[in-house]
């Protein structure tokens, strides 16, 4: 569970362990098809706290930091396979991930920092 909306100091520190855990983390275990199953809970899981975070406001600091990390993490992961930290299969579901968040941006139409835009 995430900390309430409310304390937003505790969500935007649980938003930074998330971002860092899809960065490091998400290429390599995408490699495996025995751990998607989880990563497609954790991805659903985080994307949730993503879109309640987005919606709490848009002039404050939970906003503006669950953007910047978010559009890193999309960012990063679209081009996974690319920049060879994850093999064809691993880069397919990475881009799955991208796509799952950047939905989440879009619908607050906060995806104006995307540079790679998912096929």
């Amino acid at each position: 569970n995430s900390p309430s909306i409310s304390a937003q100091a505790a969500r935007i520190s649980s938003l930074g362990l998330i971002g860092r855990l899809f960065l490091t983390l998400m290429p390599e275990l995408s490699n495996e098809k025995d751990n998607w199953s989880q990563l497609e809970d954790f991805t659903i899981s985080s994307a949730s706290v993503v879109n309640e975070n987005l919606r709490a406001g848009r002039a404050t600091a939970l906003f503006e930091t669950t953007v910047e990390a978010i559009t890193n993490v999309v960012n990063v992961l679209s081009i996974a396979k690319q920049m060879s930290l994850a093999t064809a299969e691993g880069g397919t579901f990475c881009t799955w991930v991208s796509e799952t968040l950047l939905y989440e941006l879009e619908q607050v139409g906060a995806c104006g920092g995307i540079t790679n835009r998912p096929e």
